[in-house]
């Protein structure tokens, strides 16, 4: 069996979905499967190609033993919508190039840009006569609908049909959650076509370790400050500028809000808590992976925070990090969600998205608990729900049904 990952990002890119999508090919690999690659040159988070790379026409190169194919597209550090746009359709097309050149595989994965990532590896699928599987991390366009990113209808009908195009072309749709699936049901794709997998660590990448760790000191919290750490991606639909709010309501001096990240919302944050003069928030940019479990270690609870009504559309990845270091998480989410459930069983708190007093009263409330029981409970459901081994076993499956579903049908 040969299978073609085409993925938005990849390392030496950083972010969760970047070193997934690496970790799951040298799994293939240690399998004994075919793997590869095709991908466009590393810009993510800011738009600047990384150092050590030029973009050419062609790129080959080798990670960890895995053939990857890069192939030239639009780059900018502009972050208005039609400038990603470009860039997405342009890397879309370029990882296009790149599946075209590499070797015929059995299966295409598609972890690429929402909407035309499908489109362009459905393009693969067909000439080789491949089965397609998408992974759909938030589900487009109703994402940028809800957080007011896109209102026109003629834009929002031209979503809807690629969106229904891709799923249309794929053989396998894989979702991070029951409500994901759900929700594409209600769309109309088929139930038996959608497969739930949701995002990965490896077990012992992020594992619980003291509080008290060089981030910390690097800003000044010693081991009396109660940390409430928000990292990853501050991205669109993050509200998380509900947490500057929240942080002038507070009422233990000993809390501190510390912000690990980067992201589209980033600037709105940042300018509230200096317009407001707001002392107990603290920012670091994003950190190198190694210091992936010491970041995390760093908070003594984790926070999410989603836009009011995103929650049926994505699934915020950070909330693995945060159960794998074994700490407790604070969600400020939509109630009823999937997130909203998978921090409640893990013994987290959840309130109502964009409420700064709520998320204020539950963080002063953590902060005069003992959260021993809660933080085991969170390492805990990580290891029952969000190992790696247990993810790529799924996608393994899969890979195996469809491809003898192809030798029979040929």
């Amino acid at each position: 069996m040969r299978v073609l990952l085409l993925p938005q990002v990849y390392p030496p890119e950083s972010h969760p979905t970047a070193i997934m999508v690496h970790q799951l090919a040298r799994a293939l690999l240690d399998r004994g499967i075919d793997v590869s690659v095709a991908c466009g040159y590393p810009h993510h988070p800011h738009g600047a190609v990384l150092g050590g790379y030029t973009k050419h026409a062609l790129l080959r190169e080798s990670k960890d033993g895995v053939p990857v194919v890069r192939a030239w597209h639009l780059t900018t550090t502009r972050r208005s919508i039609p400038a990603r746009a470009l860039v997405m359709m342009s890397q879309a097309f370029a990882t296009a190039i790149g599946g075209q050149l590499s070797e015929p595989p059995d299966i295409v994965l598609n972890v690429g840009p929402p909407l035309i990532g499908p489109l362009a590896a459905a393009l693969i699928a067909k000439r080789f006569g491949a089965k397609l599987v998408t992974i759909v991390y938030d589900i487009y366009p109703d994402v940028a609908v809800t957080t007011g990113k896109i209102k026109s209808s003629a834009i929002v009908a031209a979503g809807t049909l690629a969106a229904n195009l891709g799923y249309r072309s794929s053989d396998s749709v894989v979702v991070l959650s029951e409500g994901f699936r759900e929700a594409l049901v209600e769309k109309g794709v088929p139930r038996e076509k959608v497969e739930v997998i949701p995002v990965w660590l490896e077990s012992d990448e992020i594992r619980p370790l003291p509080r008290q760790t060089p981030l910390r000191e690097q800003l000044g919290l010693g081991p009396n400050r109660f940390v409430v750490l928000y990292a990853g991606t501050i991205g669109l639909v993050s509200g998380a500028t509900v947490v500057p709010e929240a942080a002038a309501l507070v009422k233990n001096p000993r809390v501190a809000f510390v912000f690990v990240g980067a992201g589209e919302a980033l600037p709105n944050v940042k300018r509230l808590v200096s317009a407001r003069q707001i002392t107990n928030v603290h920012f670091l940019p994003l950190q190198p992976r190694e210091r992936l479990a010491e970041v995390q270690a760093s908070g003594d609870v984790g926070l999410v925070t989603l836009a009011p009504g995103c929650g049926r559309t994505s699934v915020p990845s950070k909330v693995v990090g945060y159960l794998a270091a074994g700490r407790p998480v604070i969600g400020s989410v939509d109630l009823n969600s999937d997130t909203a459930r998978c921090i409640k069983r893990s013994g987290g708190v959840v309130v109502s998205p964009g409420d700064p007093r709520a998320l204020a009263t539950a963080v002063d409330d953590l902060a005069e608990r003992s959260l021993e029981e809660s933080g085991a409970a969170a390492r805990g459901t990580f290891l029952r729900e969000f190992t790696a081994d247990a993810a790529i076993a799924n996608y393994v499956r899969l890979f195996e049904s469809l491809a003898a579903g192809r030798e029979k049908s040929t």
